[in-house]
């Protein structure tokens, strides 16, 4: 495939963006009284997005498998492909939960790449704009399987797939409908669930392999963050790249997952009476070892249950963490603060008002898709 100039696409596709954000942010007042981080948010747009605009891949219909199923007796029986997840020891009742949807599988995998989306928390489904699924795609699920989920060609996915950076002939792809990834499970049982995921993604390595990009959002964003670590800290892994996007990734700060504790750093650009913020962590400590590694964190910090704490991490540098948050780019890792609540982060097509979902795409979905483009 050729790919025009960065130069030219970067100039016709910016003076896109500018003219709809110009539109947008030319009815916009000033920002309250009391809420000093504010004036400074608009004006950093410019310096720490500049996101691109992606066109749309195409929309596709997959079947979602449990990777521990129910035969006709009601037994449970590891499904084939996924026998990591119950080798790894979580209970058979919880990892029938999990369904994966393995969208492109060819024999020869220069690159893979695995989405998951949030964890779900309800009865019914749950929508993601990193995976495509709409609210009701577990409408046709059994106990063995999920047919007819649709994915949207309006999620990161689909782009990811319409821009030919990693050809679908060489890519090995699969989303995660549910992760069952339980913010409330105790340490143990989510390492299993953990080591579950990452020793079936392991399986997944060829000698051709070059590249592994993650990408996660809500507890999503947690799980590929600390699959990340337990690739980066396999030696053999070492000569692939590993990208990983997380979408206000939540980690559990009372467990101390991915280094979190009970230091909030406030949004910088919150909306005002609001106490965004996210549960610091050094992450240079989780990842000492960063050879071939790249993430981008996108915080926003709402707490995503009420008086819960539950909400997304934010990373920091030096001794201790600062009361108030800053965009960072560490070079190996990125980090930008936006105004969006939890679920719009998720979803940008679905949750925003109509009229705020162009620029929360372009700050969410859009601006990873700028972010990989740099190195892809």
């Amino acid at each position: 495939m050729v790919r025009p100039s960065r130069l030219s696409r970067i100039i016709g596709q910016r003076a896109g963006l500018v003219l709809l954000l110009g539109g947008a942010l030319a009815g916009c007042g000033q920002p309250e009284l009391g809420a000093p981080e504010a004036s400074g948010a608009e004006a950093s747009w410019d310096s720490h997005t500049q996101a691109l605009s992606y066109p749309n891949g195409s929309t596709r219909s997959v079947v979602s498998r449990r990777v521990v199923y129910k035969d006709s007796s009601g037994t449970y029986r590891a499904a084939p492909g996924f026998e990591q997840f119950r080798a790894a020891g979580a209970p058979d009742g919880d990892l029938h939960k999990i369904r994966i949807a393995e969208v492109d599988t060819p024999s020869t995998r220069e690159a893979l790449v695995l989405m998951s989306a949030g964890q779900k928390a309800s009865s019914s489904g749950h929508s993601n704009g990193l995976t495509g699924q709409a609210s009701n795609w577990d409408a046709n699920c059994g106990d063995v399987s999920c047919s007819n989920v649709t994915l949207d060609g309006r999620s990161l996915g689909m782009k990811l797939q319409a821009q030919g950076w990693l050809p679908r002939a060489t890519t090995w792809m699969a989303v995660v409908n549910d992760n069952n990834f339980d913010h409330l499970f105790d340490s143990q049982k989510k390492q299993q669930m953990l080591d579950g995921f990452v020793h079936w993604l392991e399986s997944q390595v060829r000698p051709e392999t070059r590249v592994i990009y993650l990408a996660g959002s809500s507890r999503g964003g947690c799980l590929v963050m600390r699959m990340a670590q337990a690739l980066r800290a396999n030696t053999s892994l070492d000569g692939i790249d590993l990208y990983v996007s997380s979408f206000d990734g939540v980690c559990k700060y009372s467990q101390g997952e991915l280094g979190t504790f009970s230091e909030k750093i406030n949004n910088p650009v919150r909306p005002w009476g609001t106490f965004y913020g996210g549960w610091a962590t050094n992450m240079s400590a989780q990842f000492p070892r960063r050879g071939r590694l790249r993430i981008y964190h996108i915080a926003g910090g709402e707490e995503v249950v009420p008086a819960t704490g539950i909400r997304a991490f934010s990373a920091y540098a030096g001794s201790s963490p600062p009361k108030t948050g800053t965009n960072l780019d560490w070079g190996w890792y990125k980090q930008t603060w936006v105004k969006w609540k939890h679920k719009e982060i998720g979803n940008p097509y679905t949750e925003p008002s109509s009229s705020d979902q162009p620029r929360a795409v372009a700050e969410t979905i859009d601006a990873q898709l700028t972010w990989l483009d740099g190195f892809l």
